[in-house]
């Protein structure tokens, strides 16, 4: 059933209290005839004189004053039902994120646990997955993913893109001999990203403050589609890995203290820009909006 009445509220009650329509126009920053008119729709619509007003004299009527009493009681409400939605302390509801597994454990578990504890009303369910998901099929409010490209329909903020470099154990390169350019990295073992999509093993190096540059094809007999196990694989002295220094980040000082950046005076192209995804969305829910800036800000910091 529509309520004709109910927009007129505000108004109406800014009369009430303001006991002139100059007063009430101030208070709503309009002007009076703006207020006047109202005034004479709403009485109109409910087919009862609300206000006696003359040039001297406001008053309201028996049925304006409990009108009024109704239409404060509404307006209050209204107002308390608005503060609880918009109040990042009352914030409640359940969010699923989709995230990248081979960054998302790396970047996100310390924020998501501050999140949790900030806004302990919101439930949060995180699936790591390697693959893009449909965000809107699979029922996922946000994603963080590594892709040249987000998909259409959604809204990606940008954070940064990988720069990997080739980083082996001081272990596995003690017999190695020297390397110096690029392709010496051939004669050596390397650990590979690979998924259902794309292997990363061709890769195109620069020489820092040159115009030289060489692209190489990286073999390795050991491949897999989880970064931390590329790291780990590093660590055990299987081999040579690309990793973007991120990936070596939750390591104590000790094991990053047994890893050496081969080439340094080399560097890659940035690959795969890491964004945040939600879908495109009018009107966006109050809590994945929270979601949203909460990590557009700890994740702006990253680099």
């Amino acid at each position: 059933m529509e309520i004709k009445w109910l927009h007129y509220i505000p108004i109406y009650v800014a009369l009430c209290e303001e006991k002139s329509i100059a007063g009430a126009a101030k208070r709503l920053k309009c002007s009076n005839a703006h207020i006047s008119r109202q005034l004479q729709q709403l009485e109109s619509i409910l087919s009862v004189q609300l206000i006696h007003r003359t040039t001297r004299q406001f008053n309201l009527t028996y049925d304006g004053i409990e009108f009024y009493k109704q239409a404060k009681h509404l307006l209050d409400s209204a107002e308390a039902i608005n503060a609880k939605l918009l109040s990042p302390e009352s914030m409640a509801g359940k969010l699923r994120i989709a995230a990248s597994a081979s960054f998302g454990s790396i970047l996100l578990t310390e924020p998501l646990a501050e999140f949790c504890r900030t806004y302990p009303k919101i439930d949060i369910e995180v699936i790591f997955t390697e693959s893009p998901l449909d965000l809107i099929e699979s029922g996922f409010d946000v994603a963080f993913y590594l892709t040249n490209s987000p998909p259409e329909g959604y809204v990606g903020h940008y954070f940064r893109s990988l720069q990997c470099k080739p980083f082996a154990h001081i272990n596995y390169m003690r017999n190695q001999g020297e390397i110096t350019h690029p392709s010496h990295l051939n004669k050596l073992n390397h650990i590979l990203y690979k998924n259902t999509d794309f292997t990363l093993n061709n890769w195109t190096f620069n020489k820092i403050k040159s115009k030289e540059n060489i692209t190489i094809n990286l073999e390795g007999s050991f491949s897999v589609n989880l970064v931390a196990s590329m790291v780990d694989a590093m660590l055990n002295e299987c081999g040579v890995a690309m990793l973007d220094e991120l990936a070596l980040s939750k390591l104590s000082q000790t094991k990053r203290s047994e890893i050496v950046q081969l080439i340094p005076n080399w560097e890659t192209q940035p690959i795969l820009p890491l964004y945040l995804l939600y879908p495109k969305r009018k009107h966006l829910p109050q809590r994945t909006k929270l979601f949203v800036d909460f990590f557009r800000d700890y994740l702006g910091n990253i680099h």
